[in-house]
């Protein structure tokens, strides 16, 4: 049985590019990006890192677990996911256009 080497933390890590419970928006910065339509443009809240390969992400390049309200949850890259200033959205899920 091969062990999974996968690290998923839900406490902040010093380096990491995010906070836990940090607002943020998925964007799509790539046209290649396969960010999933039903998270583009929604505000979400942090809730998790996961670093697959430990030795080498840890502490500065995990894959950032985003919880959007109505949604469901899913794994960004941090160049897919904007921090957004506390008060400028009015609910968790709403999009970007208002």
């Amino acid at each position: 049985m091969k062990q999974d080497p996968s690290l998923i933390l839900t406490e902040d890590v010093d380096g990491a590019p995010v906070r836990m419970g940090a607002a943020v928006m998925i964007v799509r910065t790539e046209a290649d990006d396969a960010v999933a339509e039903r998270f583009l443009g929604r505000v979400g809240v942090v809730v998790a890192l996961v670093f697959d390969d430990p030795a080498m992400q840890y502490p500065s390049d995990p894959l950032i677990q985003v919880r959007v309200a109505g949604v469901g949850e899913d794994l960004f890259f941090a160049r897919e996911i904007v921090e957004v200033p506390q008060g400028h959205f009015v609910a968790f899920g709403s999009s970007s256009s208002g």
